[in-house]
């Protein structure tokens, strides 16, 4: 059984006293998780007993030996946190929006074909879409959100034709909380030929995802959401899928061999993981992504996950009974992951954020407003990220307890009946 309130003696910011003598309450970990003592300790290990190149066997002495071998571990238990196939199939990146541009941009496309995205994507999601479709002079097609902020798959089945060459789509939304069907949606695009590319970066962090399962040809998530270091992400991808794709930033460690003759390089690329990873890599943040991985593991995904739609339908419930402010998203806690985003009107969510970050009585209510970088879908709500209009959005994680939520909604519903007279 797990023991919710000792977990959060895993982690130090928790337990520290601010100024002022304030404890902080944590809703922004849809942004940055949190960090545990454990993935602390695993990246201290690394800069004080190592602090050396890795790289199958280039630096022959044991202080390279044991950083190759951690971060080749890390790797396996990253593989299997996902279920992924093989371990050749866990790429390195520093970021979810590295292992996006990574695909999209090995990927080559002919004036006639389509690649489709959504409205409710992360900036990351669309843009690389909207860019490689502009510069390969294909068509971006748009899927839109339905009343409710989902995605439902009879609007990609619309969207989807046989010169449908890549899908990218979020896997649950920093905004409206809401989770994509990708399963079915991926059945079909592979029916047309299609391959599909996930941002699970709202996803892998907060309940089990299984890639093998879900079958998508790349899936991308970054490890400062699932309490891991900064800096870093994960590119997974089917292994027949990556060794088609032609690295976009190649140098060293990437190559078997360059050859040279007659002035001119000839070089001959690794197989992935290898051939994606170029240069020095961040050892530290590696061995600190496996810590992270069996952490959660620990754990269980299927806990975390429970825990979080216990504290979210709290959430929602309470925030639903406060008179004036519009939350986004399903009208519901069922259909949404642990946040809820919400809009007062002719209030700035900035003001909301520091009001409760600065005003609350023995705490500091820490939460996130702006348009979440999401603004295509904050102008499809009628709101204007271009002159500052947003939303705020408090998101939990499975070290928030009951209790915060309380002094959360009785502290913003109190600064309502201030700023309303």
């Amino acid at each position: 059984m797990v023991v919710w309130k000792k977990i959060r003696s895993d982690f130090p910011v928790l337990n520290r006293v601010y100024f002022g003598g304030k404890h902080i309450i944590y809703f922004d970990s849809a942004c940055m998780a949190l960090k545990p003592k454990p993935v602390i300790e695993a990246i201290n290990y690394y800069y004080n007993f190592l602090g050396s190149c890795g790289g199958g066997g280039r630096s022959g002495h044991f202080l390279g030996s044991e950083t190759t071998d951690l971060c080749e571990e890390a790797r396996e238990t990253m593989q299997h946190f996902i279920n992924a196939s093989h371990t050749n199939e866990i790429i390195w990146t520093k970021n979810t929006t590295e292992s996006i541009n990574t695909v999209v941009g090995a990927l080559k496309f002919a004036p006639e074909d389509n690649i489709i995205t959504t409205n409710l994507e992360h900036h990351s999601g669309s843009l690389p879409l909207y860019e490689k479709a502009k510069l390969d002079g294909a068509e971006c097609r748009v899927v839109e959100v339905d009343q409710n902020g989902q995605l439902t798959l009879e609007a990609f089945e619309e969207a989807i034709d046989d010169k449908t060459k890549l899908i990218s789509l979020v896997h649950s939304s920093n905004v409206t909380g809401t989770t994509a069907p990708i399963k079915e949606i991926t059945k079909v695009a592979h029916d047309h030929g299609a391959k599909v590319l996930v941002d699970a970066a709202q996803s892998v962090p907060h309940m089990p995802v299984d890639v093998q399962d879900l079958n998508a040809d790349f899936i991308v998530f970054s490890v400062h959401k699932m309490v891991g270091p900064t800096g870093m992400g994960v590119l997974y991808g089917k292994q027949e899928e990556l060794e088609k794709l032609v690295p976009t930033s190649v140098g060293g460690e990437t190559i078997i061999d360059v050859k040279y003759r007659d002035k001119q390089f000839f070089p001959q690329y690794l197989s992935a993981p290898e051939r994606f990873e170029a240069g020095l890599q961040n050892y530290a943040g590696i061995i600190g992504a496996g810590a992270a991985a069996k952490y959660l593991t620990n754990i269980g995904m299927a806990n975390i996950h429970n825990r979080e739609k216990m504290l979210v339908k709290r959430l929602y419930n309470k925030m639903s009974q406060i008179e004036g402010i519009k939350i986004i998203g399903p009208q519901n806690s069922k259909d949404r992951s642990g946040l809820v985003t919400f809009h007062v009107p002719d209030i700035s969510p900035k003001d909301i954020s520091m009001y409760l970050a600065d005003n609350v009585d023995h705490f500091t209510v820490m939460i996130r407003a702006g348009a979440h970088c999401t603004n295509p879908y904050h102008y499809s709500i009628g709101l204007n990220p271009g002159i500052g209009e947003g939303t705020a959005r408090a998101s939990l994680y499975f070290y928030n307890v009951p209790e915060e939520i309380d002094i959360f909604v009785d502290s913003l519903t109190e600064f309502l009946k201030i700023v309303k007279g």
